[in-house]
Parts: C-alpha cells; sequence; structure tokens
C-alpha cells in the first residue's frame, strides 16, 4: 500500500500566558502512518486531542515536537518544516479539511463556494458547475438555495456546503474533524457513501466521529489517542 501520511514522534503542549505561562500537555509522541484507501478514525474521549491532532497533520498548530510527511507531488514533504507557501500549495492540491463550521464568505453564492477549490485546481468551468450541482443534489440541499450566500442558512444546511466543497473534487488526503454532527441521518448515509467513494479512488482518510455508528461504518482502523496521552 502507497503511505500517504506519516505522523512522527509528535508532541503538543499549550503555553497558558494569561495563567502564568503554565504548561498543558496533551499529546505525546505521536506515531502512525495511513496508506491510500484506508480510513482512520480518532478515538478517545473528550480531552485527548482529537481535534489538536487533526490542526497539526493540516499544519494550523506546529507540534511541540515531532514530524508530519505528506505524499504531495511523488515525494513526502513535512508540514512541520514547510515554509507557507509549500502549505499552501500542498493544502489546494493534497489536503483538504473539514471542520465542523462553514467559514461564510460574505455575498459569494453557494454554487460558486463549491466550484472555487476545482477552478482553483485548473477544472474547466463547465464541467466545476455541472460536479457543484450533481453534488449539492446528493447532499439534498434545495436548489433554490444554490444561488444564495450559505450566511442565513441552518447550520445542517451549512455543513452540507462545506462537505460539498470537500468532496466534489476529492484530494489525496481527507482530514475530517466531525462532518456528520448537524446532518440529520439520510445526510450522514451520503456523507458515508462519500467517504467510501473518496476511499475507492485511492484517497486517504484521517476523521473524528462521536456518532459511533457512523464510526463503524467509516473506519478500516482507530486510533486511541488514550495511548498517546500526555502525562499532566
Amino acid at each position: 500500500m502507497t503511505p500517504m501520511l506519516r505522523a512522527e514522534h509528535v508532541s503538543k503542549a499549550f503555553v497558558l500566558h494569561n495563567q502564568d505561562a503554565a504548561v498543558l500537555p496533551v499529546l505525546a509522541d505521536v506515531g502512525f502512518t495511513v496508506h491510500a484507501g484506508e480510513a482512520v478514525v480518532l478515538a478517545g474521549p473528550s480531552g485527548t486531542g482529537k481535534s489538536t491532532l487533526l490542526r497539526i497533520l493540516y499544519g494550523n498548530y506546529r507540534p511541540s515536537t515531532g514530524h508530519v510527511h505528506v505524499s504531495h507531488d511523488g515525494r513526502m514533504v513535512d508540514i512541520v518544516t514547510a515554509d507557507p507557501r509549500q502549505v499552501l500549495e500542498v493544502r489546494r492540491r493534497t489536503l483538504g479539511y473539514v471542520s465542523q463550521f462553514l467559514r461564510v464568505i460574505p455575498r459569494v453564492s453557494t454554487l460558486d463556494i463549491v466550484r472555487d477549490p476545482m477552478l482553483g485546481r485548473g477544472v474547466a468551468d463547465g464541467v466545476a458547475t455541472r460536479r457543484a450541482r450533481d453534488m449539492l443534489a446528493r447532499l439534498n440541499l434545495p436548489e433554490r438555495l444554490w444561488t444564495l450566500p450559505p450566511a442565513t442558512f441552518s447550520g445542517g444546511e451549512q455543513q452540507r456546503v462545506n462537505i460539498a466543497r470537500s468532496f466534489v473534487d476529492t484530494t489525496p488526503i481527507l482530514l475530517l474533524d466531525e462532518p456528520t454532527a448537524s446532518l440529520d441521518a439520510a445526510n450522514r448515509d451520503v456523507v458515508v457513501e462519500l467517504v467510501a467513494d473518496a476511499r475507492a479512488r485511492g484517497a486517504a482518510v484521517v476523521g473524528i466521529f462521536h456518532d459511533e455508528a457512523v464510526r463503524d461504518r467509516i473506519a478500516t482502523r482507530r486510533l486511541d489517542l488514550t495511548t498517546f496521552k500526555a502525562a499532566a
């Protein structure tokens, strides 16, 4: 199997500057590899660092120690030591991230929000529009909403836009932070299918799913972060 993402000796502690620089340890010596077609689900109770680890993998947080290697353009790039321009390029073409919340862009329509990442990767305008429409329909978002900015949508509708944007043209690696949290059962099923489709195309997936049934359907492997819990 082809390795797509590898974390090596990743540790993270936060310094609480508003509390006399107290140090809050979160993760210690995390190491794992995700291969093409795998879905690794991060497990463990609240406070074990699941979202923190996802943000480290995406490069939003810098680990206290360790490295995160991502397969990009046929070579492994260390997100921790790469320069900001290279990190942005890896995110644009290789590393996708779906959070629980859509960062709404004022006055930009739902259809354009879903199309834009494809256009940025060189997909033709007509093809991008067709794929965006098909994905929004698959996620049961009413067509009357497609030309509207999603700022006033419900939480579940905004999340479906968020998911559509990330899955319409899947990157080789997907990081999923509770993407089904605000969805009804029918749309949770769609997300499970979308993850399966991405894996079938060779994508590597790392995700957090608090819904046990969804977790069981998606995971090919679980990573229990209590194993890497840092000592207080």
